[in-house]
């Protein structure tokens, strides 16, 4: 008979890029699955109209939504997210999953209260993620007048898509003085998701057209990703 293996109970953070009517049917899916936190942004699509099909936004506006949910929950909360808000659909969005290093204990406790249910997916997943590719996302805070030239570099480096937040550098001279360069304070957090083998790439064509010491300013970094579903080349590697 073979030994039931208990799955270790964490907090994992799911990462939602989604239109923005949708954000209560993706959590009506969550809260279906599982006892989830959940908060949403709005992301902007402020590159030139050319390039809105190819960031899949359509719409300018997409809703960013972070949940809190148990790890254990998580092919199940993907699976009832990509069903209801048809994920597999070009356009409709994407979902991730991201581990965390540390969580308060109350929020901790309050979403591991979900009950453990047998998943044998979930299992399967967990047994084969080792064997799989891993995911990365990509994140790079740039000179809003470089966001075009980023985007071409990345997608020429095999990103093929983005998602672009307004943001702005803030109180940032004592860092400035180390680093011997002044940050624009009109920036672009753009976020690219891709598989690890385009990372390097994608990060070394960023660098190129607009590093650090560059009139770009680009500041990089990468999260690994443990879990998606969405269109695209993500999916082939799913499968």
């Amino acid at each position: 008979m073979a030994k039931r293996i208990t799955p270790e109970k964490r907090v994992k953070l799911l990462v939602c890029i989604i239109k923005k009517g949708d954000e209560i049917a993706l959590t009506e899916a969550c809260n279906e699955q599982c006892v989830a936190l959940s908060f949403s942004g709005l992301g902007y699509g402020t590159a030139k109209s050319h390039y809105l099909s190819y960031l899949g936004l359509d719409e300018i506006e997409k809703r960013i939504v972070y949940s809190l949910i148990p790890n254990y929950s998580e092919a199940r909360v993907l699976r009832a997210i990509n069903k209801k808000l048809k994920l597999y659909l070009m356009g409709n969005g994407i979902a991730f999953t991201i581990p965390l290093s540390g969580i308060s204990n109350l929020i901790s406790n309050a979403v591991l209260s979900t009950p453990v249910r047998e998943d044998a997916e979930a299992q399967k997943n967990t047994k084969e993620r080792g064997k799989r590719k891993m995911h990365e996302l990509i994140v790079a805070v740039v000179n809003q007048k470089f966001t075009d030239a980023v985007l071409d570099a990345s997608r020429a480096a095999g990103a093929t898509g983005a998602t672009i937040l307004h943001t702005r550098s803030v109180n940032n001279k004592q860092v400035e003085q180390v680093l011997g360069t002044t940050f624009k304070q009109e920036t672009d957090t753009i976020a690219f998701l891709t598989s690890s083998e385009y990372k390097q790439k994608i990060m070394e064509a960023i660098r190129e057209c607009a590093g650090l010491k560059t009139d770009g300013g680009a500041i990089l970094f990468s999260l690994p990703v443990d879990s998606i579903v969405g269109i695209g080349r993500f999916e082939e590697d799913e499968e």
